[in-house]
């Protein structure tokens, strides 16, 4: 398991785009050593950002594969699922992946996966180190898709340590790559502006924002926006903003939202806030309130409140419902209560019902059995159970045991409870099954 505590320590709130990915990825590499699918684990608050690392590129080699018994997936509760928000991959530029070291997923089999249905993005996973986008990377290492003898590659060497030697000449020089008419690559314009972004502070901003206005080459203007959140400069707010909301390639507006998921003003919550409240694609809506989860503090709890309000689309409440599962606040609790019990949507109070369950303390067991209690619609009453599922909660153990016990209940979900009750090997609820087969 050490392993996979690696992998999260490695994950720790990259972007939104590396939050997700790397959550699916520490969700698969479980699958393997577990032997099975996981259960759902509790929630917790985003901890603080950190740049990802110049990773080499991964290169996923079509054999030898794991394979993955999947005989049994329609017995099993795939509602924990949920809690991962990837429709937005199906347009967004997944090409920043090959700057991270995912080479632990070379040797799976993803094909398997088409049988989780609406979870389609999963074959995403077939395709990282594909396509092409922004990042942070300097596109150096084995996996490069250029030659070992490109002069580029050499130059972008010669630049690094020229930062490192004398940071003010490093600088002077990456800038000379960046101006109008320089006759640099633009692989090599690519590396300039991750240096610049990383070691040049605010004093480069003027630079980095010029590329991103003026490049007519579309990769390297993603590049040059997608690393301006890195500075943390406020003045590049309403430019990001322009390019979020106004511009007409996906790529720009893809590029914006994450540099402002990677700059830790308040500003760029709330043009996040714009931009879920657009009309922009709702793969790139989802994106942004996933951004906006994922930062700590109350501003960003007031944005995903205001989202949900103000907007009557299903797949945007569930986004803001996924996102307020990952939320401490108790005002994040309490909209989620108000949602499993008032909405007239019985899809949002299921998606409600499960938000509530990953949320984790013993406030969150209560709440959900008190719902349960009092609920009349069957199918609710369902879901909740779906939702204690494997949870190892003496409360939980109690109830599971009384609903089975019950034959008055209906007989399905007194299977159910007894599946889950299976899992345990509480005292109580083996003889409990005992007993039952001498009845």
């Amino acid at each position: 398991m050490f392993g996979i505590h690696a992998m999260k320590n490695k994950a720790n709130n990259y972007s939104v785009c590396h939050r997700e990915i790397l959550s699916l990825a520490i969700l698969i590499a479980l699958m393997i050593l577990g032997g099975g699918l996981v259960r759902q684990s509790a929630a917790q608050e985003p901890a603080p950002r950190v740049k990802p690392d110049p990773s080499p590129r991964i290169k996923v080699e079509p054999a030898p594969r794991i394979k993955i018994d999947l005989s049994d997936l329609d017995n099993m509760d795939l509602s924990y699922l949920d809690k991962i928000d990837l429709s937005y991959l199906d347009k967004m530029d997944l090409s920043f992946l090959d700057k991270i070291d995912l080479s632990y997923l070379d040797n799976m089999d993803f094909s398997s996966f088409d049988k989780f249905g609406k979870f389609s993005s999963f074959d995403k996973l077939g395709k990282l180190g594909q396509g092409k986008g922004a990042g942070m990377g300097l596109g150096l290492g084995s996996g490069s898709s250029q030659s070992d003898d490109d002069p580029c590659e050499f130059k972008i060497v010669v630049l690094q340590g020229l930062f490192q030697a004398d940071l003010q000449r490093g600088i002077a020089a990456a800038t000379d790559w960046l101006k109008p008419g320089s006759s640099q690559t633009p692989r090599c314009k690519g590396a300039a502006l991750t240096l610049l972004a990383r070691n040049g502070g605010k004093a480069v901003t003027p630079v980095i924002l010029g590329v991103a206005r003026n490049e007519t080459d579309l990769k390297l203007r993603s590049k040059a926006i997608s690393v301006l959140g890195a500075s943390n400069d406020d003045s590049v707010i309403d430019a990001l903003r322009e390019f979020a909301l106004n511009a007409q390639q996906e790529e720009i507006s893809e590029a914006a939202l994450y540099a402002l998921s990677q700059h830790n003003s308040d500003r760029a919550i709330g043009v996040l806030g714009e931009i879920a409240a657009s009309n922009k694609p709702v793969s790139l809506r989802r994106a942004a309130i996933s951004a906006i989860a994922n930062r700590p503090g109350e501003p960003a709890v007031d944005a995903l409140l205001k989202t949900y309000d103000a907007d009557q689309n299903l797949e945007i409440r569930k986004s803001v419902i996924n996102g307020l599962s990952r939320r401490k606040s108790e005002r994040a609790g309490k909209k989620l209560l108000d949602i499993a019990q008032g909405s007239e949507n019985v899809e949002l109070r299921k998606y409600a019902i499960n938000a509530i369950a990953r949320r984790s303390g013993d406030q969150a067991i209560d709440i959900i059995l008190r719902l349960y209690d009092n609920e009349k619609n069957e199918e609710l009453k369902d879901q909740v159970i779906n939702s204690l599922c494997g949870s190892n909660d003496p409360r939980v153990v109690h109830k599971l045991i009384e609903i089975a016990r019950n034959p008055a209940t209906p007989i399905e979900r007194r299977k159910r409870a007894i599946g889950c009750l299976s899992r345990s090997k509480d005292p109580e609820v083996l003889k409990f099954l005992e007993d039952l087969l001498k009845q």
